[in-house]
This record gives structure tokens, sequence and C-alpha cells, in this order.
């Protein structure tokens, strides 16, 4: 890695293993308080027509900075950068605590993306140096920080939810704490940083590029929520894949002076890589937003009975990582066989979600099995996912490749809230349309805006009816969509270890 001294006696990894664990799920922590804080921070501070970007700004600034704050890591070294981060991370969301207008707030929210990317990607880049001191690798390492992730991220998420109950305010002091109890922590347990990376190609524009096309791209497809075909979706939307066409044709051009290796685009192991990063973060994304809306309006469940509905998904993310991680690491499974088989699990928890949906149930229980199987498919392929970009990233591109994982993973994110959301609505719209009329299409467009409940009272059953119907639909075509997705990952890794059998022989 270049930052850490690896002729150092080789320490303890199980500890280390599951700090980095910590770290990076204070990263995933901090938009779920914070979405779960927006309504009443935005009564309070009056967002009005800000309301959208004060809930994207974070992940807008994370995005477009983790790449360099990951080459700042290679450069600098990633101790340093992960307490400087965790630093500007209690600034940023406590400015939020304290903020008095939205601008205020969206600053902060601002400032904390960029801290917690650079938290993570440090803390990413960190299990390969780990890894390969633990036993079984670091696909084994890899189980143990996905693992870590999962347990760590409930527990915070659970207790910053909790405290909205408090205040917003509160509850937005939850991170900067863990911060400096992990930057307290993060002296002891990381390894000393001794050799600075300086061959590196800065590549401002470069940068600038790549950080501009991310926030429009993101931009836009958090907007498609608000209607697919709008200005705010298409302009923005467009202009950042303009951008990123540039960025690659202006990267690939005298590549010793640029930034990022471009040429990764043709290898069929990054291109897999992607690919289980789809399967991982679109899971993600598409399921907690659509199952928990599915939850509140035909169950009826709020506060912390919706929470507790979450579990049973959320906490099979830890025995299936370490599980995965083992199978990958005694050559049980390959990655991107594992990745398939992930894929498989998925489509067959989509369809159960979609039968459940559509057979009246009287309570979450009708739903655990779809629950679990949902649940362990969407965790399967964390741990290849991480291992594939992980061998991709080259010494004098380790901290630029490894914290692309990021990049990649919040545009799949971002596409499976936005798709989730647009299929759903879609189709309950046209269900109340058909069925009720126009009038009674425009109280549920004005009952989505405002909160004002519609006065004619069959329009709230007909929309649960709708939405029920879109959210079956969403889930066979997830089914079908990751079973595809799946297989072109096994073709691709398959590629790739054949190439390089070629190689070696």
């Amino acid at each position: 890695m270049g930052t850490v001294d690896t002729a150092a006696k080789s320490p303890p990894v199980l500890l280390p293993l599951i700090y980095l664990g910590l770290l990076a799920s204070i990263q995933g922590a901090d938009p779920n308080i914070a979405s779960t804080a927006l309504l009443s921070a935005g009564k309070d501070l009056q967002f009005g027509n800000l309301t959208a970007l004060a809930a994207s700004v974070s992940t807008l600034t994370l995005a477009a900075s983790v790449i360099t704050t990951g080459m700042l890591a290679d450069r600098l070294g990633r101790k340093k950068v992960i307490i400087f981060a965790m630093l500007l991370a209690v600034v940023g969301d406590g400015l939020v605590s304290i903020s008095q207008d939205p601008i205020m707030f969206i600053l902060g929210r601002a400032i904390a993306g960029v801290a917690l990317g650079a938290v993570y990607g440090s803390a990413f880049a960190y299990v390969k140096y780990f890894g390969e001191k633990a036993k079984g690798g670091i696909s084994a390492a890899l189980g143990t920080f996905s693992a870590s992730i999962g347990l760590f991220t409930l527990l915070v998420t659970f207790t910053g939810s909790t405290l909205v109950g408090v205040g917003w305010r509160e509850a937005f002091l939850v991170i900067p704490a863990l911060s400096i109890f992990s930057l307290l922590l993060g002296f002891f347990i990381l390894p000393k940083d001794v050799v600075v990376h300086t061959e590196q190609p800065w590549d401002a524009l470069g940068q600038l590029l790549l950080g501009l096309a991310v926030v429009l791209s993101l931009y836009g497809i958090s907007h498609a929520a608000n209607g697919l075909f709008t200005a705010l979706t298409i302009v923005p939307f467009v202009s950042g894949v303009v951008l990123f066409v540039i960025f690659y044709l202006r990267e690939r051009s005298r590549s010793e002076l640029r930034f990022f290796p471009v040429s990764l685009l043709k290898n069929p192991l990054f291109l897999a890589a992607i690919g289980v990063g789809f399967l991982y973060n679109f899971s993600t994304g598409l399921g907690l937003i659509s199952f928990s809306n599915l939850f509140q309006y035909q169950l009826d469940l709020k506060g912390l009975s919706l929470s507790l509905s979450q579990l049973p998904y959320l906490l099979l993310a830890i025995p299936t990582a370490l599980t995965i991680g083992a199978l990958i690491s005694k050559k049980i499974l390959t990655r991107q066989m594992s990745a398939l088989i992930g894929a498989f699990i998925a489509s067959v928890g989509g369809i159960l979600f979609a039968i459940t949906a559509l057979s009246s149930p009287k309570s979450v229980s009708d739903y655990l099995p779809a629950l679990i199987v949902l649940g362990i498919g969407a965790a399967v392929p964390a741990v290849a996912y991480g291992g594939m970009i992980l061998e991709e990233a080259d010494e004098k591109h380790y901290g630029v490749v490894s914290s692309s994982r990021t990049t990649i993973g919040q545009f799949w994110y971002s596409l499976g809230l936005a798709s989730s959301t647009v299929v759903i609505d879609t189709i309950a719209k046209a269900h109340v349309l058909n069925k009720l009329g126009s009038t009674a299409e425009s109280q549920l467009d004005a009952w989505s805006a405002s909160g004002a409940k519609p006065t004619d009272t069959s329009v709230f059953p007909t929309a649960v009816e709708g939405f029920t119907q879109g959210f079956a639909v969403l889930m066979i075509a997830y089914a079908v969509i990751m079973v595809v997705v799946g297989f072109v990952v096994l073709l691709l890794g398959n590629k790739s270890d054949k190439q390089k059998a070629a190689a070696a022989s």
C-alpha cells in the first residue's frame, strides 16, 4: 500500500478489522440518521425548495471527493487522513446540530459527506494491509470487515434514530461523539504511516472533471423520483454523462500524467467488480426504501415498529459476510460464483416479496421469509465486491482505485432508490387515476407533497392497492435483473481467471 510499515512485526488482525468496520459503519449510519431526522429539521429550519438538496448533499460531496481523498491517503498516509477526516466529521455534523437556517444545515452535511467518504475509503484500503497478515487472507478479512460494518451500522443507526424522538439536533451529535471516540482508538490500533507517495500525478483537471461528472449525474438521478422527464433530472444527468466521456477520453491519453487508470475499464475483473457492486448496492438501495414504505402504507407500521421490521434483513448481513468470506478464502467458492449465488438468492427474495405483498398480509411476520431470503441475497456479494476492487488496485493508484468502490456504490445505491420510487409511484398513480379519476389523483399528489389528507376517503386505500401492485412489479423486475447481472459477472470473472492462467503458463 505504501503508507504503512510492512516490515514491522505482524500485528493481531481481528481487533483492527473490527475497528475498521466501526469506521466504515459511521459513514453508513450517518445518512440513515440524517434521513430519519430530515423531516423534523426541515420543519424547524423551513427548508422549502432546498429539501432535496439537504437530503442528498452529503451523498454528492462524498461520491465526488472520495477518490481524491483516497489519493491524499496514498500521499500523506491513511492514518493521518482518517484522524483529520474524523475531526472534519465532528465539524460537519456539529455544524448541522447548531444550524439556524437551511444554508448552515446544508454546509454542515456537505462537510460531513467529504469527511466520512475519506474515512470509509481509507478504512477499506487498510483491509488489504491487515488481510495479508490474516488467517484466510483478504477474503476472510473482508468477511470480518463487512460483518463488523453490518453490526455497528445497525447499532449506530438505531441509536441516532431513537434520539430523533428526543430532538433532531441531539440525533446529529451521535456521529461527532462516535468520531471522537474512534479517533482516539485509532492512535493505538492503526499502524504508523512511514512512506509517502510522491510519484502519482495530481492531475487537478482530471479530478475536477470526475468530481463534476459525479455530482451532476447523481443529482439528476436523485431528482428522478420527482419526475423522470423533468429538466432537473435530464439536464444534470446528461451533463454528467458528457463530462464522464470527456474525463475518459482525456485520462486515456498520456496516461502517465493522469491520476486514474481508466484502462481498468477494459479489464474483465474490474468490470465484474462494477457488476458485483450493482448486485450489492442496487439491492440495498431498492430493497430498504421500497419495503419500508410498503410496511408503512400496507401494514401501518411507524417509529420503533418500522425500525424493528428491518432487523431480519439487516442482521443477516453479519453471519452471511463471515460465511462467504470463509468459503472464498478456503477456495470452496470463487468470487464470481458467490456473486451469482447471491443474485439467485436475492431474486428468490424479490419473488417472495411480490407474492406476499399481493396475498393481503396481516402483519410483518407474513413477510419474514422474504425478508430473510432477500437479506441474505443482498449481503452475499459484499465480500466479492471488495476483493475484486482491491485486486485491481495497483501500488501507484492504490488509494484512487480502492476508493472508487465507494463512488461506484453510491451510483448503484442512488439508482436503486430512484428506480424503486419511479416504478412504484407511476403504477400507484395510474391505479388511482383509472379507478377514481383525475380529481383523486390530484389529491394523491397533494398528499405526497404536503401531507394534506385527501378529502375523498377512498383515495388512501386505493393508493395502497396501487402501491402494492407497483411494489410487486418492481420486485419481479428486480428478480430478473439480478439473475442477468449475476451471469454477466460470472462470465467476466471466468474470463479474468482464464487470462491470468494463460499469463502464468
